[in-house]
């Protein structure tokens, strides 16, 4: 009784401080200051109309036509009735953006350490430096905040999934429920994908020690009660997933009516969006090397580079204007 009062109040006061942290290192929150969000600031310029008419009526109008000349608000915030994720998403998310995702890095990798059985100290220390690294701040900078909630969720579920593969069956599985529910309802569908590819490997290793262990029953068990608690936090999403299946199909990324180009000659691809346009913006394989070594192909497009560079001197003798 003594040890499990000691361990609540060891984890209670390791959220306090993390709260404490989270709104120290983002402090204007507290005076009422917005971090300015390029992505965000589009945002709130395509849902003003929704948001507009929610708090007039109560109701929710499901279209707007401050966006793209007029669409379905199922991917600008558009409100379900019975969302009870959201419900309980809000209730972690309790503090002021960001702030509130800073908070939950910090709860996610907490957790994951935990349940790895790692010194509660060492967790802390573990969780700060999750919640510090340089991409996870970087994108809360530019609005990336679906991306970032997706990603604070992820050591969560991941942690329900180890619990449930070492024999901790009961608490694997509602854990993997309840992060695998909140991990969708972030709607960062993309960062879910690249996840479930690391825990397929996963999987495989786990499998592996399963056959050279002779305990291919206990995986067997693990992988069942897994897939049944993947597919209730799917499952308790399935009005926001099925409005954007519908939306999906009517969308650039659904098949097109078009068959030719502006200039005449046939498309090639009438299904979706091309390989190329889906990757225009993303890393080349050499340019991860970023992770490791910043600025190594360069910064941001819209820098500053400054007047007093060979840099700066070389653009100028080419022409470029100042």
């Amino acid at each position: 009784m003594k040890s499990g009062l000691k361990a609540f109040y060891t984890h209670f006061f390791v959220l306090v401080f993390f709260v404490v942290v989270a709104l120290a290192y983002f402090n204007p929150v507290l005076q009422g200051k917005v971090i300015a969000q390029s992505d965000i600031r589009q945002y709130t310029g395509m849902a003003k109309e929704q948001n507009n008419f929610r708090k007039k009526t109560g109701e929710e109008p499901y279209w707007t036509n401050s966006a793209f000349g007029g669409m379905p608000t199922y991917q600008l915030g558009a409100y379900y009735p019975h969302d009870y994720v959201k419900k309980l998403d809000r209730l972690i998310r309790f503090l002021p953006r960001p702030a509130d995702y800073l908070f939950i890095y910090f709860l996610g990798f907490y957790i994951l350490l935990c349940c790895l059985k790692v010194d509660f100290r060492l967790a802390v220390l573990g969780a700060l430096a999750f919640g510090f690294s340089t991409y996870l701040i970087i994108i809360l900078g530019v609005g990336h905040n679906a991306k970032a909630h997706a990603l604070a969720y992820m050591p969560m579920l991941l942690a329900g999934i180890v619990l449930t593969f070492r024999g901790k069956y009961i608490m694997g599985f509602v854990l993997t429920a309840i992060a695998m529910a909140l991990e969708v309802g972030a709607n960062h569908y993309q960062m879910t994908y690249y996840f479930m590819l690391l825990v397929l490997i996963l999987g495989v290793v786990y499998l592996v020690y399963a056959i050279r262990t002779k305990k291919l029953k206990n995986f067997f068990a693990s992988v069942g009660l897994l897939v049944i608690a993947v597919v209730l936090g799917i499952a308790a999403n399935t009005t926001s997933l099925m409005a954007t299946k519908e939306y999906a199909d009517w969308s650039t990324r659904g098949k097109s009516e078009l068959t030719i180009n502006p200039d005449g000659s046939k498309k090639a691809n009438t299904q979706g969006l091309s390989k190329d346009y889906i990757t225009q913006y993303s890393y080349g394989i050499v340019e991860s090397l970023n992770l490791f070594v910043p600025r190594l192909f360069g910064g941001s497009n819209s820098e500053d580079l400054g007047e007093n560079s060979k840099t700066y001197d070389f653009l100028i003798d080419q022409g470029i204007s100042r």
